[in-house]
């Protein structure tokens, strides 16, 4: 009998909860367990997601211009985002500066919890995933939601969100990337190989579109009230 491979452990910016039996399925709020899937799945072995700091191995998300931990090989993905807001068409907000005093809504693996409130003195409701946050906006229990721009871009796309299409956008800001120790020469070269693969798969496009659609249909499927009027 084949001995089991031992568990990758991947540290993560947020580690999606284990789904509960009966609960509602959610699609993850990020690409970022999709991809560590993915990266266990190339190197045969199981997939043992920690929170952020606690492996070595890590996929993350970079801000540009911000440091980079010392005797790590960083490996950019082909995913660059900034924080996205989008809203009613008839909303009266226009730029950044008027999310003050008003509510947005949030995913709580979605990576901005904080920078709405201390930017632009926003109120932030965060929800548990981002199906959530977004019925929430559908009904009305916020003026805005935010989220990465690639997923939100991607939503936008679907005809049903042609009333929520206004957006406050922002230039890229910040790469999603694999962080690797230098210590460990071959999972360096490994976890490159891998990364180059996924860019000429463009697989994190197809993750992208693939949250976007199954976000939407959760929406769909959830919302048991009419849009607000």
């Amino acid at each position: 009998m084949r001995a089991m491979a031992e568990p990758l452990a991947v540290a993560l910016d947020f580690v999606v909860p284990a789904h509960q039996a009966g609960a509602k399925y959610r699609t993850p709020a990020t690409i970022d367990t999709a991809l560590a899937q993915d990266l266990a799945r190339r190197l045969d072995r199981p997939l043992a997601p920690v929170d952020a700091g606690a492996a070595k191995l890590a996929i993350t998300t970079l801000a540009d211009g911000g440091g980079r931990p010392a005797s790590t090989t960083i490996i950019p993905l082909d995913y660059r985002s900034a924080p996205m807001a989008i809203m009613r068409t008839d909303s009266s907000i226009r730029r950044w500066a008027h999310l003050r005093g008003r509510t947005v809504c949030l995913a709580a693996g979605g990576g901005h919890r904080g920078e709405l409130g201390d930017r632009h003195g926003a109120i932030e409701i965060v929800h548990a995933s981002l199906t959530e946050a977004l019925v929430a906006l559908r009904i009305g229990e916020c003026d805005a939601m935010v989220h990465d721009s690639p997923i939100l871009e991607e939503l936008l796309r679907f005809p049903e969100w042609k009333k929520f299409s206004r957006r406050l956008s922002a230039r890229p800001d910040s790469t999603l990337a694999l962080m690797v120790p230098d210590g460990d020469p071959e999972m360096v070269e490994r976890a490159t190989d891998i990364a180059d693969a996924w860019r000429s798969d463009a697989f994190t496009d197809a993750l992208v579109e693939l949250t976007a659609r199954d976000v939407a249909f959760e929406v769909y499927v959830e919302q048991e009230v009419p849009d607000c009027h």
